[in-house]
Parts: C-alpha cells; sequence; structure tokens
C-alpha cells in the first residue's frame, strides 16, 4: 500500500508521478514494480505511473504525457489548460525538442526547432507553453473565427495585449517558423494603425536581438561627449561597438521640432565615433530578417 504522504503526493499531482518523483517520496524500484504488479499502479506511459484508486483524469493524462516525452503540454490542449478555450482537447497534445525522438500513439506529439522560445510554465503541477506561444500554436490549427474568439478571450484575461502577439510572432518568424503568417493576417486585420509604447517597442526588438544570437544590447543607453557633456539617451547600444540602435516612431516625429531635434542629436553622436543605426516599426515587423542582419553586420564591421 502506500503512507499518507505518498496518496498526498498523488493527490498533489492528478494522480500520476513520474519514477523520479516515485523515488522522491520513498518508494524504491523494486517497491514500484510490486504496486504496479498488485494494480495498485497502472503505467500510461514509460516511466510514468497513475495511481488505480480512483478514475484517470484528463488533466493527470496531460501530466503524464509531458513528463515520459520531457516536453510541455500546447496547441489546443495548453489553450485548454490556460481557459481560453473551455472545449476538452482529445488527443492531448504536447511538444518535444525538434531532435528528441518517442512513439505515443494515443497523442500528438510536435517536434520543435524553436523549442528553446517556449516560455513554458507549469499550471497546477502540469508543464505548458506560456500563453503568447499558445496563442502561435493555436494559429496554425485554428480557423481564423476559432483565432478570433481565443484571441478574445487571451485578451480580456489580461496575460497578454497586442504587443506581447507581435513580439511572440516576430522572435519565431524571425528563425524561420512555418504558419505565422496566419497569426500576422490576423495581427494585421485587428492591430490596425495601434502601436506600441517605444519603451515597450525597445524591448521587444532587443529580446529579437539576443533570440537570433546577435548579442545582448544595453536599453536606454544615456551616451556624453569627451568632456562630460551628455549627447542623449539612444534606445539600444552596443556600447563596446559604439553602436547605437534608434527606433523612430511616427507619433514622436510629426513635428518640426523634434525633426530638427533628431538630426543635430544624431550628427553628434556621430562626430562623437558612435554609428548610428536606425529602424521603423515596418522594419521590425515586415523585414525582421534585415534588421537582425543589419546589426550583426555592424557589429561585425565595427569589432574588426
Amino acid at each position: 500500500m502506500f503512507s499518507s504522504e505518498q496518496f498526498l503526493a498523488f493527490a498533489e499531482h492528478h494522480g500520476v508521478l513520474s519514477l523520479d518523483e516515485l523515488h522522491g517520496i520513498g518508494l524504491s524500484d523494486a517497491q514500484v514494480k510490486r504496486r504496479y504488479a498488485a494494480g495498485l499502479l497502472a503505467r500510461p506511459y514509460p516511466r510514468v505511473y497513475r495511481l488505480t484508486a480512483g478514475p484517470p483524469l484528463w488533466i493527470g493524462d496531460a501530466r503524464a504525457l509531458a513528463l515520459s516525452v520531457s516536453g510541455v503540454i500546447s496547441h489546443r490542449s495548453a489553450a485548454y489548460l490556460w481557459g481560453f478555450d473551455e472545449r476538452q482537447p482529445s488527443p492531448i497534445e504536447a511538444t518535444i525538442a525538434y531532435r528528441r525522438r518517442t512513439r505515443v500513439s494515443s497523442a500528438v506529439v510536435h517536434r520543435s526547432k524553436q523549442f528553446d522560445l517556449i516560455d513554458d510554465v507549469e499550471i497546477e503541477g502540469v508543464p505548458v507553453t506560456g500563453p503568447a506561444r499558445t496563442v502561435l500554436d493555436c494559429a496554425a490549427v485554428y480557423s481564423p473565427k476559432e483565432l478570433g474568439f481565443l484571441v478574445d478571450t487571451v485578451i480580456r484575461s489580461k496575460l497578454l495585449d497586442w504587443p506581447d502577439l507581435y513580439d511572440v510572432y516576430i522572435r519565431h518568424a524571425a528563425k524561420g517558423r512555418n504558419g505565422t503568417g496566419k497569426l500576422r493576417q490576423f495581427l494585421d486585420d485587428r492591430y490596425g494603425d495601434r502601436r506600441v509604447p517605444d519603451s515597450r517597442w525597445n524591448r521587444m526588438v532587443g529580446t529579437l536581438l539576443e533570440d537570433s544570437d546577435v548579442g545582448q544590447p544595453v536599453y536606454e543607453h544615456e551616451i556624453y561627449r569627451s568632456d562630460g557633456r551628455f549627447i542623449g539617451r539612444v534606445d539600444l547600444a552596443f556600447p563596446d561597438a559604439r553602436l547605437a540602435i534608434e527606433l523612430d516612431s511616427v507619433k514622436h516625429h510629426l513635428n518640426h521640432e523634434s525633426f530638427v531635434a533628431d538630426a543635430r542629436r544624431k550628427n553628434a553622436l556621430q562626430l562623437a565615433g558612435w554609428t548610428v543605426l536606425t529602424f521603423t516599426w515596418s522594419d521590425y515587423v515586415d523585414q525582421p530578417h534585415q534588421l537582425v542582419s543589419s546589426v550583426r553586420t555592424m557589429l561585425t564591421n565595427l569589432n574588426r
């Protein structure tokens, strides 16, 4: 049998524990085998066990799958766990790293070349894709109408906002992920002419550069002349290479004063030995590969 503490461990994990977790609550391999042979435990997947004292639960099956394949619950199943879609999906879906191999007949297992971009979290002890990646994955399998309902629910939940959705689209599209086109079309149709705050956009571009292995920029970097006089603050910078990156926001550049001041500041930066690259929202959304390539090329040239 099991001790009260061991029963509690099962209860806290929807009746499902991995072999390592069973070891953690004091059961040896031999004890696990005896309880399995006696019918006290079922083994839905290799190295994962379910307590047979109660009926199997969907969330327990999801946890068992994620533990077995060393992955995360994703797509429709993740949307259900997050409460974005009230339809309980069958079969359960999970995502694993592309180079992993697994054979599971009772579930759908996706292999992702961008597994490293998954911000996985736990919901009630179940590893699951984060909200933004869940929306991206669902965009590939939902109809446009279903995607609209999903995004409406996500926005109402306040777990994500429109810039978050653009951010996850760009991060994955920049690495060549298939299926991002449906999310892009949806965002263009729904997001319209709205734009993100400059400070938020700075972080999104910086994340894109980091994801693309260009390097980690410094945000809101202050630059001074050799005599200590302040020149200005740039959106992003690679100080060692003296490369500044400016992100042009239309709303802040529609008046004569800003137009003149920006030109003077850019001249001052260049006279101080800094190289300045300027990008627009269109560069970020429509040509993220080119944005990344331009920064990478300039850094290579400046570091020679």
